[in-house]
């Protein structure tokens, strides 16, 4: 049969609801569709070794960003970046009303750095250049090393005798952080991590594999923590986790995140240090390396710090302490 254009019915438009395209079951609430560009920043969040808080951090300014800007990501210019670091700079402000430091600005356009270098390399037929290159960092004094005093170290190792259940797990912990690991590189540790004198770490922040060297009490102090847990009856693996919770719902569990902290925050509280954190402990080893007299490299080694940058906030005590003895050499008052 042939028809002709006269036949043919006359063609309605009927305009569709886009919400109405977002089908749901009686009593469901609709939800927008997912932004097909969360969905690399999930990726991208799964596919780095990211500390907890790093991940927190990262996840809520890439949360922003997408926030203020509609655009696709091959869509974005380094003219956009410059309008968004304006943005943080000039209409962000805190819960108490003030507007971003520095640091906070450099914190949001690091996570963008990291995340569309990462996109570049990844999805490069998305991003053909990364749109973060030309966008430069607000200069921001180096920040002064939180270390921790002869004196205050003095008063976590009395508080520690202190302690009741987790006296032994908390000095061991204690002693291991004294040697500049972070809190995430300690959850990551095994009893097979430990072979008798130094530490081995696979997993780093900077995804470098890093040995650790421990002092003769340390070695002496994990060895007798070991050797306390074979004796209430746990059977120790290598696999077996360097440090066990003893929270109650946890109990014998690896030692979270969350349980280094709050074990630190508690010795903090006995031995009447504010803000003691696991960092403090990073800060004093990296310190007392330099005033040693350790070469910076050997340091950076010790510590697995990858930027020298970041790592100068450590030498400027050394070099002032080093200053001032070179000062009373000097005039003849070398004590």
């Amino acid at each position: 049969m042939n028809y002709s254009a006269d036949s043919l019915p006359e063609i309605k438009l009927i305009p569709l609801d886009r919400e109405a395209l977002h089908f749901t079951q009686p009593g469901e609430t609709r939800r927008p569709p997912t932004d097909i560009r969360w969905v690399k920043v999930l990726e991208f969040l799964r596919s780095n070794n990211l500390a907890l808080n790093s991940r927190k951090l990262y996840e809520r300014e890439l949360k922003r960003f997408l926030t203020w800007s509609e655009l696709h990501y091959h869509e974005l210019r380094p003219r956009h970046l410059a309008l968004y670091k304006e943005y943080l700079r000039d209409e962000i402000r805190t819960d108490a009303g003030n507007l971003l430091s520095k640091s906070s600005i450099n914190a949001g356009i690091a996570a963008l750095k990291s995340f569309f270098k990462w996109m570049s390399y990844t999805y490069p037929e998305i991003i053909a250049t990364n749109p973060t290159l030309g966008i430069k960092l607000e200069k921001v004094p180096l920040p002064p090393a939180q270390s921790l005093t002869p004196e205050e170290m003095e008063r976590v190792w009395s508080a520690l005798e202190l302690l009741g259940e987790t006296k032994q797990r908390d000095t061991a912990l204690v002693h291991i952080l004294s040697h500049g690991l972070r809190a995430g590189e300690v959850v990551q540790l095994n009893v097979g991590s430990f072979d008798g004198k130094l530490l081995f770490l696979p997993d780093t922040k900077t995804n470098e594999p890093r040995l650790v060297p421990l002092r003769k009490e340390s070695r002496e102090v994990l060895a007798e923590y070991l050797q306390l847990r074979s004796q209430q009856g746990e059977v120790l693996t290598s696999l077996s986790p360097l440090m066990i919770s003893h929270h109650a719902s946890y109990k014998g569990e690896r030692l979270s995140y969350h349980g280094i902290y709050f074990a630190v925050e508690n010795i903090g509280e006995l031995a009447q240090i504010e803000d003691l954190h696991p960092h403090s402990f990073r800060h004093t080893y990296a310190t007392d390396l330099l005033l040693l007299g350790v070469d910076p490299s050997h340091a950076r080694k010790l510590t697995g710090h990858q930027s020298e940058k970041a790592f100068r906030r450590y030498t400027l005590r050394s070099e002032q302490e080093a200053a001032i003895a070179a000062y009373y050499r000097a005039i003849g008052e070398e004590e």
